[in-house]
């Protein structure tokens, strides 16, 4: 059973590990060059808390994940299936004024009160 609580950085370090060493960027994508593979994530919705001693303890927060690839056959599937139990929701977009494709991922997770 895959695992269902993540912090920030568990998802940094994860998507980091891919196969195609691909830059990681949470939020926005910092890297200027082209590189022939990027992968962005950041928090869609907020989700449900689960709050006590009125703090935020967990949450449920739905993530995308972007893979942008210049090459068809690049992909993170089997990292995202075997971490996250997650597959494509969009596949091999072509983007609109460049030469990218782009795939993304949605993943419903929890994480701690920080994010």
């Amino acid at each position: 059973m895959a695992k269902k609580f993540f912090t920030r950085q568990d998802i940094q370090s994860i998507l980091e590990t891919n196969p195609l060493k691909a830059k990681v960027f949470y939020m926005e994508r910092e890297e200027k060059s082209s590189p022939d593979n990027v992968i962005l994530y950041y928090r869609l919705t907020p989700g449900s808390s689960i709050t006590a001693d009125d703090r935020v303890h967990m949450r449920k927060v739905t993530l995308q994940v972007s893979h942008y690839h210049k090459k068809k056959l690049d992909n993170i599937e089997n990292l995202m299936l075997s971490n996250f139990m997650c597959e494509p929701n969009q596949l091999n977009l072509k983007q609109p004024d460049t030469d990218y494709l782009l795939t993304t991922y949605r993943l419903e997770v929890f994480t701690n009160g920080r994010w």
